[in-house]
This record gives C-alpha cells, sequence and structure tokens, in this order.
C-alpha cells in the first residue's frame, strides 16, 4: 500500500505540474489578446492607457478563464500521461501490478477538485468582476455618464399601454403607446427610479404609425409587477388645453397622484430578464433566486439551467480529465503522439459542443434544464468508463 501511494502521489504531482503549465499558457495568451482587443475597441472610442486597458483585462479575464478550464485538464491530462508514457513509467506501473484504475485515480481528484473551485470559488468572484467590467468601460466610454451597478447610463423601454392612462376618463384605448425612461436601474432590476412614461395616442385621422402626444407621468420609483407598474410619488402632466383644442387656455395640467398602478401588457421578468441574465448571477445566489422567481411566477429556466451546469462542471472536468488520460493509455501500448493530440482535442470539443447544443435545446425550450445541463457531461463520463473497463478487464 505503501509504494501504492506514493505511485499515486507522484502522478498527482505530474497531473497537477502539466494542469498548471497549460493553465498558465492559456492565461497569458487570453491576457495578451484581450488586452489588445480592449485598446482596440475601447481606445477607438476614448483615449485609454496600457495599464488601463490591463486592468480591464483583469475584471473580465476570470470569466474567460472559466470557460478555458476544461480545455486546460484536457490537455494537462494529455501532457502528463503522455509523458509517463515515453518514460515508460506507465508500462512499469503497469508491471507493478497497480491498475489503470487505480492510477488514474489522482487525475480524477484533481478534476474534482478543480471543478469543486471553480464552481464555489472562481464563479463568484468572476462574476462580481464582471459587473465591476461593465461599470468600469460605461464610465470610459462615457464620462459624464453617472452609472449604476449595471453600467446603465439612462435606461428606456417601449410598451403598447393596455389603458389610456390614470386619471383618463376616455376609458381603455389599445392602441395607446407609452416610452419609459429611466434614470437609474435599481439592483438586478427590482424597480426604476427618476422614470417618466410619455404617452402617445394615434392622430387625430386615426393613423397609428403617426402618433400624437398625449400626456406625461413622472415618478421617482416604479416596479414592474404582474400586468402593472407600481409608481411612487407619482405626477400626471398633460399638455396645456390650447396645444390639444382651440382653446385660450395656456397653462399645462398637471396633477400629483402619489401611489398609481398603470396596467401594462409587459411581462413581470421583462426587467430582471434583461439586467439579471443567468451569466450575471454568482453560484451562491442562484437557488434564492430561482425560488423568488417561481414564487413570482417569473420563468426561471435559463436560472436553474446556469445552476445545474455549474453543479455538473465536475463532472464535466472529470470526463475531460478521463479523455485525456485515456487517449495517452493506448499511446504507451501503440504509439503515435499525432494520433494521441488529434484524438483526445477532438473529443474535447466535441463534449463542449454538445454541451452548448444542450443549452441551446433547453433555451428553446425542447429539452428541460436540469437534463440539458448532466447529460452531456454524464454520458462523457460514462462512456469514457465503459471504454476503459473494456480495455482493462475485457
Amino acid at each position: 500500500m505503501v509504494i501504492v501511494g506514493r505511485i499515486q502521489r507522484y502522478i498527482f504531482k505530474e497531473c497537477l505540474a502539466a494542469f498548471m503549465l497549460t493553465f498558465s499558457v492559456i492565461t497569458l495568451a487570453i491576457l495578451l489578446v484581450d488586452v489588445v482587443e480592449e485598446l482596440r475597441t475601447i481606445g477607438d472610442r476614448t483615449q485609454i492607457s496600457v495599464l488601463t486597458a490591463f486592468q480591464l483585462t483583469m475584471m473580465k479575464a476570470p470569466a474567460l478563464i472559466l470557460e478555458t478550464l476544461p480545455f486546460a485538464m484536457l490537455v494537462g491530462s494529455i501532457l502528463a500521461f503522455s509523458q509517463l508514457g515515453r518514460r515508460s513509467e506507465i508500462p512499469a506501473i503497469r508491471a507493478a501490478g497497480v491498475s489503470a484504475w487505480r492510477f488514474l485515480g489522482p487525475v480524477i481528484v484533481l478534476a474534482l477538485g478543480v471543478g469543486v473551485l471553480m464552481v464555489t470559488v472562481f464563479d463568484p468572484v468572476a462574476t462580481r468582476l464582471r459587473g465591476q467590467f461593465n461599470e468600469q468601460r460605461e464610465r470610459l466610454i462615457n464620462p459624464r455618464a453617472a452609472a449604476g451597478p449595471n453600467g446603465i447610463e439612462e435606461f428606456w423601454l417601449i410598451q403598447g399601454d393596455l389603458s389610456a392612462g390614470a386619471g383618463d376618463q376616455a376609458g381603455v384605448n389599445r392602441e395607446a403607446q407609452a416610452i419609459i425612461s429611466a434614470k437609474r436601474v435599481v439592483g438586478r432590476g427590482e424597480a426604476l427610479e427618476d422614470v417618466t412614461f410619455y404617452y402617445f395616442r394615434p392622430s387625430e385621422a386615426g393613423n397609428t404609425e403617426d402618433r400624437e402626444f398625449n400626456y406625461r407621468i413622472d415618478a421617482k420609483r416604479a416596479e414592474l409587477k404582474s400586468g402593472f407598474w407600481q409608481l411612487t410619488d407619482a405626477i400626471e402632466s398633460r399638455p396645456a388645453a390650447s396645444d390639444l383644442q382651440n382653446s385660450p387656455d395656456t397653462s399645462p395640467q398637471m396633477q400629483r397622484q402619489g401611489t398609481v398602478a398603470l396596467p401594462t401588457n409587459l411581462r413581470d421578468d421583462t426587467l430582471i430578464s434583461r439586467f439579471a441574465p443567468a451569466t450575471t448571477i454568482p453560484f451562491w445566489d442562484l437557488p434564492k433566486f430561482i425560488k423568488d422567481g417561481r414564487n413570482a411566477g417569473m420563468d426561471v429556466d435559463p436560472y436553474v439551467l446556469r445552476l445545474h451546469t455549474l453543479l455538473a462542471t465536475p463532472v464535466f472536468m472529470t470526463a475531460m480529465s478521463l479523455i485525456g488520460a485515456i487517449v495517452c493509455l493506448r499511446l504507451a501500448r501503440s504509439g503515435g503522439l499525432s494520433q494521441l493530440i488529434g484524438a483526445g482535442a477532438m473529443a474535447g470539443f466535441v463534449l463542449f459542443f454538445a454541451t452548448k447544443v444542450a443549452a441551446g435545446l433547453s433555451s428553446t425550450g425542447a429539452a428541460p434544464p436540469e437534463a440539458a445541463a448532466w447529460c452531456p457531461p454524464l454520458f462523457a463520463l460514462f462512456a469514457v468508463l465503459t471504454l476503459l473497463a473494456h480495455n482493462e478487464d475485457g
């Protein structure tokens, strides 16, 4: 048992060193490419230094690195076990009576550990830094903007309103239209602040393409509920009567409404889905967000997919590591470096592509989000384990 323990520790160190080498190369490439990209995109619109571009890249890079970590695990596994095979250490380990199930344990442990760290540590950090990147980028592009936490200077939204408006005695007008402007977005789209609703009506000829301004409603805060806007400190302003009719009255009409409920045909998750996409919610906040969203009646499938994709990350990383290891075991017997690289890279890209296809099926409603998140990595893992069992045990 002591010999086996030493062998496993040795293989773990080799796998860790190969993974860190691959991770360092990928990280360096991402940093160099993204610094140039920031200088090109933001530098075309405002003057920034290389240091500023590097700071922006450091905020954006963690999210990019998370996407490439599975490939770092795949390539690291290939490098580690190919080196062991070249030095004839794999045949020597087999000759010592150690089966593949035991000397593949270290790379499995490494993949599981990295997968857990990706979900519990790296993802929350990357999510927070991505938000800071969006805010800093907006400030650089629009220096005079008072951007909020979402990097939004001013928010605009258009809707077809179901009512002619608060206090309007004309009744229902299904052709009325409202344009909404807000200075700030609260949190992840929970509410809007300093909001103005501009209402338009069809022209006197009844042409809905040529609308006329009707009135406006200003409010300190607006929350989108199921079927209506809840306004706080609302003030309704209408044009002077002389602007609408042949009347000597030239004073605008203003009426303080206080708390107002304005009917709307917008979904109650319109703001949240726009300002809180699934990729902006950290892992630790996703369960509560999904629970609250379900209680509010919103569509939480994208967030469920995101949560289960993160939960399946350790399995995905394990499948990637075993794909790289098993092709190297075949190499130790038959040789062929080019076949090794080609087979391992192709299998890894096929698995990655399969996860994206499954996510697309979930977004269209063709597959449950849980199945879309778990099926590709589990299928790949079981396929690799089956192939390994067939090679080892017949």
